[in-house]
Parts: C-alpha cells; structure tokens; sequence
C-alpha cells in the first residue's frame, strides 16, 4: 500500500513536482498510481549509477529515448522535454537509491534535479503533468520532501 503522502499527491488532478521521498516506495506501486492518471512511468535503479555516463546511459534505456540520444546534459533535458513516443497525459519519473550517485558526484545528481525541475515547469507550461520522485539515504536540500 502507497504511503498516505504519495497517495495524496497522486490524488491532484495534475501531479507534478520534483520530491524527496522519505522512505522507498514500491515500484509496483508507483506504476500503478501512475497508470490512474495516465501518466508514463519510468525507473531509473540508482543503485549501480555512481557517473554521469552511467546515469545518463541507464535513462536512455529506461525512459526510452530515442537512437539519436546525445548522451549529454543538453541532450537529456531535450529528451525530457520533447517525450513524443509515450502516449500519455504525462510523465512520473522514479530515480531511487540515489546515494551512489551523491556519493561519488554530488554535483552531478544537482545537474539531474535542476534538469528535472526544468523539465517539470516545461511541461506545466504545456499543461501536462511531470512527477519526479526520488529516494536515497540523504535528500539534497533543493527537492522537496514529502
């Protein structure tokens, strides 16, 4: 069963946002409550992710993008930003066990969460919905806990 917090915020008409999640979730779970608002939901395994390379590598696959894939910052935002082959009112986006990655390039995983929230305000513009959710050891205090 969802924690209550993630049971509200899917329970908005449009979720979006990019959160720091308390504990993990089921990610069972969160597809599921995706699928109720129609909302293509993605996993990114943080587990193994300690570079940028490795980050940027293991989303392509798991979101999909395309062959041209840049495999860059620029080119991960832009895939972000223009996800032409998920037919979906929009987008949920689940980047667990993050530690590594903070770990060995903080920064890095910075660059990840503004390009998310980028992402976020993007599509609120376009009037669909993007959910971030994120989950580790150590929230960075520039995402929002739930």
């Amino acid at each position: 069963m969802p924690s209550p917090e993630l049971t509200t915020l899917f329970a908005h008409d449009s979720p979006s946002g990019v959160y720091w999640l308390k504990a993990h979730a089921s990610v069972a779970e969160l597809e599921k409550l995706s699928r109720t608002k129609s909302l293509a939901f993605y996993h990114l395994e943080g587990k193994k992710i300690e570079k940028k390379d490795q980050f940027l590598n293991h989303a392509a696959v798991a979101m999909k993008f395309p062959d041209h894939f840049g495999k860059n910052w620029d080119a991960f935002y832009d895939c972000l930003t223009d996800m032409e082959w998920a037919d979906s009112s929009g987008y949920a986006i689940y980047f667990d066990h993050t530690d590594s990655f903070a770990e060995h390039h903080e920064s890095q995983l910075e660059t990840v969460i503004e390009l998310f929230q980028d992402a976020v305000d993007f599509w609120k513009g376009e009037g669909k919905s993007m959910l971030v959710l994120l989950s580790g050891e150590h929230a960075p205090a520039s995402v929002k806990k739930l």
